[in-house]
């Protein structure tokens, strides 16, 4: 015969009526698949694991085992096995965390709560180690211990714990989100101040944001305004160093932090190759690279012109320095996000940024005009259709024939020897046309630098090679290419070249 209720505190497991069991605000919520996953495995060979209760007065209330409960409660019975704990308010929230920590698939979120309440609960019931100890005298818990119980380095515990910091709305904005399973991005979050953080979950929640790092760049960019001028002074120093052969890298300045708006984007982020899980996106120009030119050959207040500007590094660059900025592109997602970008987080005035989702070849716009932009700075897509950047037929990563592309070329660099200024080598007044190129290979053909392929078009149609400078390249994508240089007897490339043209 089933023992009854009020023989309860004699017996290990008694059958407890359903209705007399109340459940408290619990850590968790249920998972209503696995209660419906556990109610057939009961009715198929029932119940594994009684459910642990503590007795009020009449009442049960439940310390372990809701999934339990609430399969029974779908399966319309009236009674489940239980065991009886003496009641503690501690106890039973001890042994609830515990069971969730054990057996709940939880959120990282979740764990480094229960983690952070489950050593309260342990430091109140005198069962962990307190700040202080040593080992001669210590007679609770340690990290250590603990960190072992949960099946973790101390390290990984530490970090976990961590996660518990955040800001408590952010905690509850994110839980329900896949987000709430990167333990690695949370920790990072926590390093954050709590408006980055809000930010940061505001636009991860509302889908404005599909990546985490995409988010937390553009809620950087949001709560910590940009210092130009101390960003100007920096980049004046790189004038005293004009080399042939220079490097740039880092990815922290100002510049970089504004450029990465537009390049993260998801919306403008192109892959050039993916292996496996790793993807290498097109490649886009460091900013002090640019920053470099810009200042190297022009002055605040002046016009740059960049007429292949993709995700407008030139002009993002330009536009944080000072200068007027006229850019082309054919992608009409670029443009908007580089106009978004520098009108909200630079000095520049919208009258002084003009951009074209037109051809940069021909130059429409500026038929008939001559000697307008102070500065022309550009980088063309890399020739033999070696890169994607888009659809549109004009573009010249659509090009696979060689003299095809190098007459577009020539024509771009008609139209760009009118527009921009006259130089002056006895008066040291200087606009060039500066043109960041590459080189390609395809098998028996040989190696096609594409500085040699520009020079000779310069020379034809009148343009001087005033400087030559080299730029080390930082490429994901060369390291994937040092097997196939190998086999084939030639160098990884690592760099590129900055062509100086000007017209006298």
């Amino acid at each position: 015969m089933v023992a009854s209720v009020e023989r309860a505190a004699s017996l290990a497991v008694v059958e407890v009526p359903l209705k007399l069991i109340k459940v408290s605000t619990r850590l968790r919520s249920t998972d209503e698949d696995k209660v419906t996953d556990l109610a057939e495995s009961i009715e198929g060979i029932g119940l594994l694991h009684q459910i642990t209760v503590s007795k009020h007065g009449e009442w049960f209330h439940l310390l372990d085992g809701m999934h339990r409960l609430e399969a029974f409660r779908k399966l319309g019975r009236d009674t489940i096995p239980a065991s009886i704990n003496q009641s503690d308010p501690l106890i039973e929230e001890l042994i609830e965390i515990e069971a969730n920590l054990v057996s709940a698939k939880l959120t990282s979120i979740d764990e480094a709560r229960f983690i952070v309440r489950w050593e309260e609960i342990l430091t109140s019931l005198g069962k962990k180690a307190i700040h202080g100890d040593n080992r001669w005298n210590r007679s609770g818990l340690t990290n250590e211990d603990l960190a072992r119980n949960r099946g973790m380095s101390k390290r990984n515990y530490q970090y976990t714990k961590t996660i518990a910091n955040l800001h408590p709305e952010v905690q509850d904005l994110l839980n329900e989100t896949s987000f709430a399973n990167n333990k690695t991005d949370l920790i990072a979050l926590v390093k954050e101040s709590d408006e980055v953080q809000m930010e940061v979950a505001r636009l991860l929640i509302t889908g404005k944001c599909n990546a985490f790092k995409r988010a937390l760049e553009l809620a950087r960019c949001k709560i910590f305004a940009f210092n130009w001028d101390e960003e100007k002074a920096r980049l004046r120093e790189q004038i005293g160093k004009p080399y042939s052969v220079m490097k740039w890298n880092g990815d922290s300045s100002p510049l970089s932090r504004l450029c990465k708006l537009v390049s993260h984007q998801d919306e403008c982020r192109v892959e050039k190759r993916s292996w496996g899980t790793f993807e290498s996106p097109n490649s886009s120009q460091h900013p002090d690279h640019s920053a470099y030119f810009i200042n190297y050959y022009s002055k605040e207040g002046d016009t740059i012109a960049d007429v292949m500007a993709g995700r407008g590094t030139n002009l993002l660059v330009g536009a944080a320095l000072g200068r007027k900025v006229v850019g082309y592109d054919l992608s009409s997602q670029n443009l908007e996000a580089v106009r978004s970008a520098c009108l909200e987080h630079t000095e520049i005035a919208p009258v002084d940024l003009v951009l074209h989702n037109s051809d940069g070849v021909k130059l429409k716009e500026y038929e008939g005009q001559e000697s307008i932009w102070d500065l022309v700075t550009f980088d063309p897509p890399y020739i033999l259709n070696a890169e994607n950047y888009g659809e549109d037929p004009r573009d010249l990563c659509k090009i696979k024939d060689l003299e095809e592309f190098n007459a577009k070329l020539e024509e771009c660099l008609l139209n760009l020897k009118r527009l921009v200024k006259q130089s002056s080598f006895a008066e040291k007044r200087f606009h060039p046309i500066v043109i960041k190129v590459g080189s390609a290979r395809r098998g028996s053909t040989g190696l096609i630098d594409m500085a040699t392929e520009v020079e000779i078009i310069a020379r034809r149609i009148g343009l001087i090679l005033h400087d030559k400078v080299i730029n080390v390249l930082d490429s994901q994508w060369g390291m994937f290419n040092v097997s196939r240089c190998i086999t084939n007897r030639y160098a990884v490339k690592i760099h590129e070249t900055n062509l100086v043209f000007l017209k006298y």
